[in-house]
């Protein structure tokens, strides 16, 4: 058997170098960050560099488009509100960065929209698929546009099905919306995903995605101060922040081109 002298010299020499590891470890320790910091408005390492903080946007289109339209543009054609997807995103980002403490990188943006079938609508078949593309070129891949076609009553005229207009509705968007908010949470891209989209129906996906501690889950909506129609948040468990994008906002994210 080892000594008590013996013993107690083994156990001062792995004291003597456990302290020499700990003292090694905090002297690289400042210059070392977390590679994806949760909710952070930058990270800055020892040599003065700030970290990129990384945005996700997912957008639920006809809900911020037809927001927008009968917040700021009430009256007038809808078209006139059409939403740039990228500028949207840029806005947002400048919203929430007001305080000049959370500037973030815009780096991904996910768009879910309804389409109408060529049978209805061809025109506006031609103009979501102009637009799709318009949207999506130029950005390096950081913009998808995913188009589901809209849903219809049918009824029988001389013989031939036909769609009822007035009874088109987007179906499946929500859901749509619900799945890449929590995939984009789940993937540790992202250090901020945020919602864009005043769905109630929402409410669980931003709590499901706040429970997996990945990114920090945030929302977006339009907002007037003198209408109460856009006080509030969307309703969820978890305490999320929401920022609020006001008629400045609303021009800067405007898509410019004519579609006709």
């Amino acid at each position: 058997m080892i000594g008590r002298v013996a013993a107690y010299a083994i156990l001062q020499q792995i004291h003597y170098t456990l302290s020499c590891i700990t003292a090694c470890t905090a002297a690289m320790l400042p210059g070392i960050a977390p590679r994806h910091p949760p909710g952070l408005a930058g990270f800055t390492l020892s040599e003065g560099a700030t970290m990129t903080v990384r945005m996700a946007v997912v957008i639920d289109y006809q809900n911020v488009h037809l927001t927008a339209a009968q917040l700021f543009l009430p009256g007038r054609p809808i078209e006139e509100s059409l939403i740039d997807p990228f500028r949207f995103a840029k806005q947002l980002a400048k919203a929430r960065n007001k305080d000049g403490q959370h500037e973030v990188e815009v780096s991904r943006v996910e768009v879910f929209r309804g389409i109408p079938i060529p049978d209805d609508d061809p025109d506006g078949y031609r103009r979501n698929l102009e637009q799709k593309s318009r949207w999506e070129y130029g950005h390096q891949n950081a913009v998808s546009v995913t188009l589901r076609p809209l849903k219809y009553n049918w009824e029988w005229i001389e013989g031939k099905k036909v769609p009822i207009r007035p009874s088109r509705r987007e179906k499946g968007i929500d859901v749509m919306c619900a799945l890449a908010l929590v995939r984009l949470a789940r993937s540790d891209s992202y250090d901020v995903v945020t919602l864009a989209s005043r769905d109630t129906d929402l409410a669980p996906a931003l709590d499901e995605a706040h429970k997996l501690h990945v990114a920090k889950i945030e929302a977006a909506k339009w907002y007037d101060p003198s209408d109460r129609r856009t006080f509030g948040n969307i309703k969820t468990v978890a305490r999320l922040w929401t920022t609020s994008m006001n008629r400045d906002h609303f021009v800067g994210s405007l898509d410019p081109r004519n579609y006709e």
